[in-house]
């Protein structure tokens, strides 16, 4: 059973240190090119040939990293092929005043089967503000202040601890942000909508997938036509609606409003402390489900109108696909 374990545990190894020596996690950049910078700046970046991964480093300036691929194989400077290789590409790295410009241009879309791609990763200061997309693969964002703007059109984008104003889009995958402080944008067509942590306003919209927000503090307003809505945190107002699953909401500190609807599935939503708000209730579905007190208005069994504790936050629920249940806990 030992001899077992050690077996799986190594195999695991094994397999993870292959993973990253393809994706070239392990391997020293093909290309590399420093620029120093000692002020907050702002990073252009883009590849349609790969992935582009921006992470902060605790050093005035900011290194570009390309890691050449030729057949999963990360290639060296002095690799017989690289220049071959490169005919490909336009490459730009370079400086004008604080902003860092790192674009790889494939030139011709009609060799994009020739197995060949260039990937970078981008080493900042905290004070950066991104404009990153990518044609080929995914966006990794870690760790920047400033006012970003990201896209992916082949594959996802991944947010973590970044700080200030943020929209991101991916029609190649999904999109997941956690450790955000700022107002963020998110949307995706190819998978879907990820928030945990997050302080500020949240818009978030998937078409392919469902939208899921954890540990919120903030407004949010999202929707889904590729599957279910779910909120939970700490937020003064909440739009949520889907039309590809149901919709769950949990969360304290709600002072605007409520609007939740669903067409394809049920809604629910838990107000903490909601029994001592004044709310001006509108519920409408096959079946309406809620702990009415001190109540004004009519109830019945698939719509409840009329106020809790004089009125105040509108509490708008609409379900076609399942009911409607409304707590207070």
């Amino acid at each position: 059973m030992k001899s077992q374990k050690k077996f799986k545990l190594y195999s695991l190894v094994v397999m993870l240190t292959l993973f990253f020596t393809l994706n070239g996690f392990s391997q020293n950049p093909t290309i590399t090119k420093v620029f120093d910078l000692n002020q907050p700046g702002t990073l252009n970046a883009s590849s349609s040939g790969g992935s582009v991964r921006v992470e902060t480093h605790n050093q005035p300036n900011v290194e570009i990293q390309a890691f050449v691929r030729k057949n999963s194989r990360i290639i060296s400077y002095s690799d017989k092929d690289l220049n071959e290789i490169l005919e490909d590409f336009n490459l730009d790295f370079s400086k004008s005043g604080s902003v860092i410009t790192a674009v790889v241009k494939r030139k011709t879309r009609l060799k994009f089967l020739n197995n060949v791609g260039i990937s970078l990763t981008v080493l900042v200061p905290r004070d950066m503000s991104c404009n990153v997309s990518s044609s080929g693969g995914s966006v990794e964002i870690y760790g920047v202040k400033g006012k970003h703007n990201i896209s992916s059109s082949g594959g996802s984008v991944l947010l973590e601890n970044v700080t200030g104003t943020t929209k991101a889009k991916s029609s190649g995958g999904g999109v997941k942000a956690y450790k955000q402080n700022g107002d963020i944008n998110l949307r995706s067509s190819g998978g879907s909508v990820t928030v945990e942590d997050a302080i500020g306003d949240i818009t978030a919209h998937s078409s392919g997938g469902g939208v899921h927000l954890s540990k919120i503090r903030g407004a949010a307003d999202v929707s889904s036509s590729g599957g279910g809505v779910r909120i939970n945190g700490e937020a003064s107002y909440v739009k949520a609606t889907s039309s590809g699953g149901s919709v769950k909401v949990d969360i304290s500190g709600l002072s605007k409003e409520l609007y939740l609807k669903s067409s394809g599935g049920g809604v629910s939503a838990n107000i903490h402390n909601g029994d001592k708000m004044g709310l001006d209730l509108d519920l409408s579905s096959g079946r309406v489900n809620v702990d009415l007190r001190n109540f004004s208005g009519s109830s019945e069994k698939n719509r409840v109108k009329g106020t809790m504790n004089n009125g105040g936050i509108p509490v708008y629920m609409r379900a076609s696909g399942g009911n409607v249940d409304l707590s207070f806990d």
